[in-house]
């Protein structure tokens, strides 16, 4: 909603999903509390296909948590990773990242499934139009400034 309006839509319907009690795995490599989440997005269709770029943006803004500059990679410890699988159907899965030794200074990631995963297909979407869009970017800098008036000085 912008200004009592509907700024877009997108509806998702969920398939295939796997709650997180069904993934058995060490507890020990379970996501921390304060931890940043990567999140991948693999595909052309989150490209070329404009309900997977409005779903990308979406996903993007409910699960990115904080933007950081720099990350120490020890507190890096799991992934969203999101996969197209059609032009409407999106494979998305939560995943703990394991650094292994690998003989370098950069350690070896391993991926362990932790859930939830699923299936997301889109069925309704609507981009917001132009018009709205362009009200909704405005920042304080390009809106006019309103003008003052002393009385009394």
């Amino acid at each position: 909603m912008y200004d009592h309006h509907v700024y877009d839509l997108i509806e998702v319907g969920v398939e295939n999903f796997k709650s997180i009690e069904s993934f058995s795995y060490d507890k020990k490599i379970a996501p921390r509390v304060g931890s940043k989440p990567f999140i991948a997005f693999i595909g052309e269709g989150f490209e070329n296909v404009d309900e997977l770029k409005h779903l990308k943006e979406v996903l993007l803004y409910f699960l990115r948590g904080e933007v950081v500059e720099n990350i120490n990679l020890a507190g890096l410890d799991r992934v969203y990773v999101c996969t197209t699988i059609s032009s409407n159907k999106v494979y998305l899965t939560h995943c703990a990242l394991q650094l292994k030794k690998s003989g370098t200074v950069v350690p070896r990631m391993e991926l362990v499934e932790v859930g939830p995963s699923m299936d997301l297909v889109v069925r309704r979407h609507r981009l917001p139009n132009e018009g709205l869009r362009k009200e909704a970017m405005k920042t304080a800098k390009d809106q006019p400034k309103k003008k003052m008036q002393y009385k009394g000085l």
